[in-house]
């Protein structure tokens, strides 16, 4: 491998990497490495000129990467954002008890350009009598399944429906800050390669009162700040911790999961039944960078009638960590990234600066997952 101006980890960006193939027998681990290599090395509409036959894991460990088929190998993406883009909030709907706060949370979105986009797996018509009696012209589009979809099911339709060209997911017991899409979405236009924004996100109860922060919702930084995206996910997956935060947390391209079609929702081979969050996060954070807002733009909703409550579940959910932390392992993304460490640099930054480490807060404290 040869590249044009600095090699894969010098510090400038280059338009052009030669790749003449793997070496035999090289890990898929290994191949997964070398990749990731090339897209942090290249500059925005970089190509990863291709030279050789393609290897058989090359085209699918290339899409892990963030890499994207173009016209004589691959090539990254340029991320950076103008204009308003259309962000469709999207909120996969089966129990009425809170869904009228939870769409109206969105309705109060300070940011214009949105669409709301309702798909409800509900029993009943009190969902869709909620919608029906939303104000003329309000920005929603109201699908009622034909058949039960399931959770996973109906998170699918939500997102294969969705027309923005980002992705804000309301679960509807949660709600949003008036103020969150406008502020995620900053995070785009002012760092260049990130795939993931998210923020700190309150605790509340069936009443709407604050609850007390667990480990997983806690602050991991004291200020806003941009993350390199493989230490948050090794973070997130070493501590088997959702420190990213749930479905209603983070903001999104719809086009940066389009390379799973039909099966959304899951790294590399694993489904990730029960947390869907988690799966999609860890994909996304290894394609791209992330940044964590400090102020809480999102409040998520504990009550008696959530499915993490059944022990069933709950041990299915436990389970499906363990595989996605498996996978991670397997392809040797913790090798090197200490678990209790990020990777920053301000955000939003006035001059380039150089990444630093910096602990997450608590986790000195927590146990890590294995250890």
């Amino acid at each position: 491998m040869s590249a044009d101006g600095d090699a894969a980890r010098g510090s400038r960006a280059t338009g052009r990497i030669d790749f003449g193939g793997f070496a035999p027998g090289l890990a898929r681990g290994r191949k997964l490495a070398l990749l990731l290599e090339c897209r942090q090395a290249l500059a925005p509409e970089g190509l990863l000129a291709i030279a050789a036959p393609e290897d058989e894991d090359l085209a699918p460990l290339a899409r892990l990467a963030g890499l994207e088929p173009a016209p004589g190998g691959y090539t990254k993406r340029g991320r950076r954002l103008a204009g308003d883009p259309l962000v469709s909030i999207l909120i996969p709907a089966y129990n009425p008890r809170f869904f009228a706060a939870s769409l109206d949370s969105a309705l109060a979105q300070s940011y214009g350009n949105v669409e709301i986009v309702v798909c409800d797996d509900s029993d009943g018509t009190a969902i869709e009598e909620m919608v029906r009696g939303c104000a003329a012209g309000a920005p929603i589009r109201y699908e009622r399944n034909e058949t039960r979809l399931g959770p996973r099911g109906n998170f699918t339709r939500c997102f294969e429906r969705a027309r923005g060209e980002f992705v804000k997911f309301l679960c509807d017991d949660d709600l949003l800050a008036p103020d969150c899409v406008a502020s995620l979405l900053e995070a785009f236009r002012y760092a260049p390669d990130v795939t993931l924004a998210t923020s700190r996100r309150r605790r509340i109860d069936a009443n709407g009162r604050d609850l007390a922060d667990q480990p997983a919702t806690a602050p991991i930084l004291d200020q806003d700040a941009l993350i390199a995206g493989r230490t948050l996910a090794n973070a997130m997956l070493v501590a088997g911790l959702n420190i990213v935060g749930e479905p209603s947390t983070a903001l999104f391209r719809k086009s940066d999961l389009l390379d799973q079609a039909p099966e959304y929702f899951r790294f590399d081979s694993v489904p990730g039944h029960g947390i869907i969050d988690m799966v999609t996060w860890a994909a996304l954070l290894l394609k791209g960078d992330a940044v964590y807002r400090t102020r809480p733009l999102s409040a998520f909703r504990i009550h008696s009638g959530q499915r993490q409550h059944d022990p069933t579940k709950a041990q299915r959910n436990i389970a499906s960590i363990r595989a996605l932390q498996a996978a991670w392992v397997e392809l040797g993304l913790h090798e090197g990234l200490p678990p209790d460490r990020l990777l920053v640099r301000a955000f939003p930054a006035v001059h380039p600066e150089e990444w630093s480490s910096r602990p997450i807060l608590g986790f000195a404290a927590r146990p890590v997952a294995g250890g």
